[in-house]
């Protein structure tokens, strides 16, 4: 059995290298292409908030020692460590989902407060009006570029097509939005019903589940060591059933 691992190149890279360890061997193929963004700096006083919704907005923000002490809301595991690693002192951290750190960031937040918010997208409609409902003001910084891709359609194909017994994992609903698109594009749906699907969160089983009914499987958690324990469970049962 082989997984096909969709997340960008650097992140595939790594994961693919945590599961040859245990035996599992993958096939590389990104539906997400991640650059970093030359934005312009933007003045941030110490009482205002940063919040970081990705690893990707955790590492190309450009860190700067004044803000250490600054507090931060942050989402995952992973992007939390990157923060620690950066030098930010004061983390308040959900691993589960944005919704739940929404949640949190409310009992700090009072009315007026500046909420920063480094990410993707010129601004996030969904945070910004949770803000200013609570009389905060938010501001959005674009440090990186997320695009959806598909670098090698014919390896997609034969993937698809000859491997009937294999798993396809997803760590972002728009990896698994660009992956849709993709198969829906190259008439593939009908390969899909062999495969297993396992994913990091109901998110992301949300827009796998628009190829129909398949076999889905969401990590206990929405992190890479949960992911790992899933995949492995899903390799180990695969092996018995052939």
């Amino acid at each position: 059995m082989k997984i096909l691992l969709t997340r960008p190149i650097d992140d595939s890279i790594i994961t693919s290298k945590t599961l040859s360890k245990i035996g599992i061997e993958t096939v590389i193929l990104p539906f997400l292409e991640i650059n970093k963004f030359d934005y312009q700096e933007f003045k941030i006083s110490k009482t205002d908030y940063l919040m970081f919704t990705s690893k990707n907005a955790a590492n190309f923000f450009r860190f700067d020692r004044q803000f250490r002490y600054n507090a931060v809301f942050s989402v995952g595991g992973e992007t939390k460590i990157i923060l620690q690693k950066k030098g930010f002192q004061n983390i308040i951290n959900a691993d589960e989902n944005l919704e739940k750190l929404l949640i949190l960031s409310k009992k700090q937040l009072r009315k007026g407060d500046i909420i920063i918010h480094p990410t993707y997208q010129n601004y996030n409609l969904k945070i910004r009006n949770f803000f200013l409902d609570l009389g905060c003001r938010y501001f959005a910084i674009k440090c990186y570029s997320s695009k959806m891709i598909c670098s090698n359609s014919y390896k997609l194909i034969l993937f698809m097509k000859n491997e009937k017994k294999s798993m396809i994992a997803f760590y972002s609903p728009l990896t698994a939005r660009s992956f849709v698109k993709q198969i829906q594009k190259l008439d593939l749906i009908k390969f899909c019903d062999n495969k297993l699907f396992v994913v990091i969160s109901n998110k992301v089983k949300e827009e796998i589940n628009k190829l129909g009914k398949l076999s889905i499987y969401v990590a206990k958690k929405p992190n890479q060591k949960k992911m790992i324990e899933l995949i492995k469970e899903k390799f180990l049962l695969g092996k018995k059933i052939g």
